[in-house]
């Protein structure tokens, strides 16, 4: 089911400082803050209990900066009451795309059952340019809201993931909240400008906050990127002070409840006339006492334990005959040889 000019994708009130100037265009004409009107195709159908939006851009008109006015949205998608899925119109009619890049497979989407109401969008990533500068960048985003009627619920959750919850404006890392930057006219394109101050607003919402189911009747999640800013000229004088750029991405919105359903009347209770109901005696009951019999034990006589005596019969152990000892053997002494003596008495040789 597409967008139609007769059924478009039903917005809230803008929270941002954007939105306020749109509110006092006619004020703010004077020092140029008032934005472009927005498109016909920003504005929603009543009736959808499920809303989808990837990107919608806004773009102040202010010449000192190089800026033309501009409004649009690209991806929408709207389920009303029981109306099943629809997968989003991607058309973009008004332009979008012209100015801002959305990279991967965009994603706009919403489902609406009796038993639940969804809306999701999604895209790899987002960048705006401006006076042919990359602007504003934004990683993936996937953003998430769903919403479960009764007897289940009411029960609603929401998320909006990105890319480390930081965004880039002119090449600074910027976090959620808000933070003050000192550009040059260069870095903006802007050749009337020497200085300028920009304001970032960056917010992530997530309403449940915490990525799980709570007891409320409608979710809403996206992310909410306002910018202005302080613009000077050479000599330091002001030459623009308001809003210069407010995107919005991945605005997801359900709620549990038909907007087109009748109300509901609750007939008047009935009065039930008081019930007497007359007091009942109870007789008291007489317990008899009760007598337990003395237990007599019998003695218990243990009889005797004779041992009889425990006789060792006597070891008789057998003679042990040592056998006769021979005595060694004596050699007798062997004898020594006796030299014989001479048998004539030496001679000398001197005579008898």
């Amino acid at each position: 089911m597409s967008t139609t000019p007769l059924r478009r994708v039903r917005r809230e009130v803008r929270r941002s400082s954007v939105r306020a100037a749109l509110a006092v265009c006619t004020a703010a004409a004077a020092t140029g803050a008032c934005f472009a009107m927005a498109s016909p195709g920003a504005l929603a159908a009543d009736g959808d209990v499920a809303t989808s939006v990837l990107a919608d851009l806004t773009v102040s008109d202010v010449p000192a900066a190089g800026l033309s006015g501009f409004n649009g949205t690209f991806g929408t998608a709207g389920s009303p009451p029981d109306g099943g899925l629809d997968q989003g119109d991607l058309s973009d009619p008004s332009g979008v795309l012209d100015r801002l890049t959305v990279r991967g497979q965009a994603v706009a989407r919403t489902d609406a059952e009796p038993t639940r109401n969804w809306a999701q969008a999604q895209a790899s990533g987002f960048t705006l340019s401006l006076n042919e500068r990359d602007f504003l960048s934004v990683g993936s985003l996937d953003a998430y809201a769903e919403c479960l009627p009764a007897p289940i619920g009411p029960l609603a959750l929401a998320y909006a993931r990105t890319d480390s919850n930081t965004i880039g404006v002119l090449g600074r890392q910027v976090p959620t909240g808000t933070t003050q930057l000192e550009v040059t006219g260069a870095e903006l394109g802007a050749d009337g400008v020497s200085t300028a101050t920009l304001t970032v607003q960056y917010d992530q919402i997530e309403d449940p906050a915490g990525g799980g189911y709570r007891p409320q009747t409608s979710a809403r999640a996206g992310l909410d990127v306002t910018i202005s800013g302080v613009l000077r000229d050479d000599d330091g004088q002001v030459v623009y002070d308001g809003p210069l750029v407010d995107v919005e991405l991945g605005h997801v919105d359900v709620t549990c409840e038909s907007p087109t359903s009748p109300p509901v009347t609750t007939p008047p209770a009935t009065t039930t006339p008081p019930v007497t109901v007359p007091p009942t005696t109870v007789p008291p009951v007489t317990v008899p006492p009760v007598t337990d019999p003395p237990v007599t034990l019998p003695p218990v006589t243990v009889p005797p334990v004779t041992v009889p005596p425990v006789t060792v019969p006597p070891v008789t152990l057998p003679p042990v005959t040592v056998p006769p000892t021979t005595p060694p053997v004596t050699q007798s002494p062997t004898p020594t040889p006796t030299k014989p003596a001479p048998s004539h008495e030496p001679g000398y040789g001197y005579g008898d």
